[in-house]
C-alpha cells in the first residue's frame, strides 16, 4: 500500500495481516500490540512505545527505531534490514529466529533478554548491551562489529564472534567458555586477564 514516494497517515490499528506497507506513517496505538506478517518498508511511526509487544513474522525496511522502546517484547521470524537501531531498547525481550541485516544497532540494549537462533548480518553493535542475556542455538554474526560490546553476566557458549569484529568486549571471565573467536581476536581477550603478547 504506497503512493510512490508520497507519506501517507494510517491509523496504527487498521494494520492487517498479509500486507505490505511503504511510506506509510503510522499514529495511534492499539492497547495491546501484536502484529503478524506484515512488511513495513520506509514507513514511520508517531509513537516510539512498543513495550510489551508482539511481532510476529514480520519484515521492517529502511524503518528508524533509534531510540524505541520494545521492553518485554516478543519477536518471532522477524527481519530488520537497513533499519536504525540506535539506543533502541530490546531489553527483557524473547526472540526467536529473527534477522538484523545491514542495519545500525549501537548502543542498543538487550539486557535480560532470551536470543534464540538470531541472524546478524552487516550490523553495527558497537557499544550495545547484552548483559545477563540467555544465548541460544547459536549468535554468530557475520561481517559485523562489535567494539565495546557489553557482555557481563551472559554465558557465551553458543557465541561465535569469529567473522566478526571488534576491539575489545566486556565479559564475565568464568562465563567465557565455549566462545568462538579467531586468533587475532584471542590476542585482544587475552590481554584482560593480564597475559603479556610478544
Amino acid at each position: 500500500i504506497s503512493k510512490g514516494d508520497h507519506v501517507i497517515n494510517k491509523e496504527f490499528d487498521d494494520i492487517e495481516e498479509e500486507n505490505t506497507y511503504e511510506n506509510i506513517n503510522f499514529s495511534s496505538m492499539r492497547d495491546k500490540i501484536r502484529v503478524s506478517d506484515v512488511t513495513f518498508i520506509n514507513c514511520t511511526f508517531d509513537q516510539n512505545n512498543f513495550k510489551n509487544s508482539e511481532w510476529l513474522d514480520c519484515t521492517f525496511s529502511g524503518i528508524n527505531f533509534s531510540n524505541f522502546n520494545f521492553e518485554n517484547s516478543v519477536l518471532y521470524r522477524t527481519e530488520f534490514k537497513n533499519c536504525n537501531l540506535l539506543g533502541t531498547d530490546f531489553s527483557g525481550n524473547t526472540w526467536k529466529d529473527n534477522t538484523i541485516e545491514n542495519s545500525r544497532a549501537d548502543y542498543a540494549t538487550f539486557n535480560s533478554s532470551k536470543l534464540t537462533n538470531t541472524h546478524i548480518r552487516n550490523s553495527n553493535f558497537n557499544e550495545t548491551y547484552f548483559r545477563e542475556v540467555a544465548f541460544q542455538k547459536g549468535f554468530v554474526p557475520k561481517e559485523s562489529t562489535f567494539n565495546h560490546a557489553d557482555f557481563l553476566e551472559s554465558k557465551l557458549t553458543t557465541v561465535d564472534l569469529s567473522s566478526s569484529d571488534f576491539d575489545d568486549i566486556i565479559f564475565t571471565p568464568e562465563n567465557i567458555k565455549g566462545l568462538v573467536i579467531n586468533q587475532f581476536q584471542a590476542h585482544i581477550l587475552l590481554s584482560n586477564f593480564g597475559v603479556i603478547i610478544r
